[in-house]
């Protein structure tokens, strides 16, 4: 299974590498190979007419300095720490389903008269949800926005999670109690990443979201060892989900009030759209 999981991303980065277009803004800003951004445009719109003479131009300017110290300056700020603040929320909820979600449910499948093996499907069904979250919410996010499908998004992992551990509950009920949860919570992380890469210049992008992610990580570690604290403290599942249900409702209300930011950031990036002269 690790080789299997191993192999693919190499045979899928490989490719990127190759097949994957850089940044279209990026290339027209640091004036590079200008040939294959003519070669990109002409595949997104055949119609366009580039000749020796076509200029392509962004309305940027190129960053200088230190990029992380761009992250906060030119009223960037707020918009990052409440960035960082859902990405620390969210990897903190992924990391502690998916590491602890099969062991805790272990006892509640046994009462079921049902194989223990058979609860890591439910680590599984959390993995499929986040599959399918993310094809879908990107389609949802062109639609609606990042606010309201972040914010409903989260809003209903964080029920789900919450439901989880309820006493009661059929297997059938739970797996697709789980499914919505890993929606929410694997599939979100997609949408958050297309954020961050949505609020930030052309040159801040990559900074942007390695920051957002490297805050993450944090929380990925933070999950699974205080979900182990708890654990041992003899919490019930039913107590352990309701807390984890906490950081996914944080990442809600935290969407909701990046509102404010994220419509002056998102309105900047679309206006530094390549143009053709």
């Amino acid at each position: 299974m690790f080789y299997f999981g191993g192999a693919v991303p190499l045979v899928i980065g490989t490719l990127m590498f190759f097949l994957l277009p850089e940044s279209l803004q990026y290339l027209a800003l640091h004036g590079k190979n200008p040939g294959k951004l003519a070669r990109w445009l002409k595949r997104v719109d055949p119609s366009l007419t580039v000749t020796a003479n076509t200029q392509f131009v962004v309305r940027e300017q190129k960053q200088t300095g230190v990029p992380m110290v761009k992250l906060f300056q030119e009223g960037r700020a707020t918009t990052t720490l409440l960035l960082w603040t859902v990405y620390f929320m969210n990897l903190l909820n992924l990391y502690f389903l998916s590491s602890w979600l099969p062991t805790i449910l272990t006892p509640l499948v046994k009462a079921a008269g049902v194989s223990p093996s058979y609860a890591l499907l439910f680590g599984s069904t959390l993995q499929i949800g986040g599959v399918v979250g993310a094809v879908v919410l990107g389609g949802l996010v062109t639609r609606f926005g990042f606010v309201p499908v972040l914010a409903t998004c989260f809003t209903l992992a964080s029920v789900n999670i919450a439901m989880i551990g309820r006493p009661g509950l059929s297997l059938a009920l739970l797996f697709i109690i789980v499914f919505i949860a890993g929606l929410g919570v694997v599939g979100g992380q997609s949408v958050i990443n297309a954020l961050a890469a949505s609020l930030y210049p052309t040159d801040l992008r990559s900074t942007g979201i390695g920051a957002g992610l490297g805050v993450g990580r944090t929380g990925s570690i933070v999950g699974p060892q205080v979900a182990g604290v708890l654990i041992g403290m003899h919490w019930s599942p039913h107590q352990l989900f309701l807390a984890a249900a906490v950081p996914a409702l944080i990442a809600a209300v935290v969407m909701i009030a990046m509102r404010r930011q994220i419509k002056p950031a998102l309105k900047a990036s679309a206006d530094s759209r390549a143009m053709v002269h």
